[in-house]
């Protein structure tokens, strides 16, 4: 029995050992391709900060097609018949505006904040091009931090961007991003500037996600 009790101590020893290895092999796999140790240089974090950012696109806030609320038309129908009258004749005088207000929101999930020199963003009706723009210039993304940027549309609506359809077509399923085949689409590509005044060369445009998005689960 004194045997067996001098034996104990050694085996949580061994025990503990091996769950210790363990646990940092695993810490070691989920942090290997991260800059780490003092020698790591600030341009560093800041690509690894570039890498995590997170951007995603909320609902339409504000539609008006020609002074007109649009922002649930679903269909043709749902405008009246004065009004679409009102609309086409807005269209042959070449005085159709359109106002839209969105959101972007900006994710720094990092715990290195970003400058972002600006958001280039080009707005697309069903796969084509509608317009672009800028927002959020010299933005600082603090670390962790969630920001909201703000994108305001004023266009004039011509006859070659309805595709020969009326306007009260165009309007029909502008706004809904909840259809399965949702006409309107963004995509974005952010610049950044670093610590140093260093510019990061922008990437390709890529389409935004909605905020509703649901994070791709892996198969086990």
């Amino acid at each position: 029995m004194k045997f067996s009790s001098l034996l104990f101590p050694a085996r949580a020893l061994a025990l503990g050992g091996l769950l210790f290895a363990t646990a940092e092999c695993s810490v070691s796999e989920q942090v290997k391709d991260k800059p780490s140790g003092k020698n790591v240089s600030a341009e560093a974090l800041e690509n690894e900060a570039y890498a995590l950012m997170q951007y995603r696109l909320n609902f339409v806030d504000e539609a008006k097609l020609g002074g007109q609320d649009i922002l649930f038309v679903r269909q043709a129908a749902d405008i009246a018949s004065p009004q679409q009258e009102q609309l086409q004749a807005a269209l042959k005088k070449g005085n159709l505006p359109l106002h839209l207000k969105m959101r972007v929101y900006a994710k720094n999930p990092s715990a290195t904040s970003v400058q972002l020199k600006q958001l280039d963003y080009q707005l697309l009706l069903d796969g084509k091009e509608l317009t672009t723009g800028t927002t959020g210039q010299n933005l600082q993304l603090e670390a962790s931090a969630i920001e909201t940027l703000p994108i305001a549309i004023d266009m004039n609506v011509k006859p070659a961007q309805l595709s020969g359809s009326t306007p009260a077509a165009f309007a029909a399923g502008f706004t809904d991003f909840t259809a399965a085949n949702r006409r309107l689409t963004m995509r974005i590509r952010p610049v950044y500037v670093g610590a140093s005044g260093r510019q990061v060369p922008p990437t390709d445009f890529e389409t935004i996600q909605l905020v509703t998005a649901k994070k791709a689960v892996s198969a086990k």
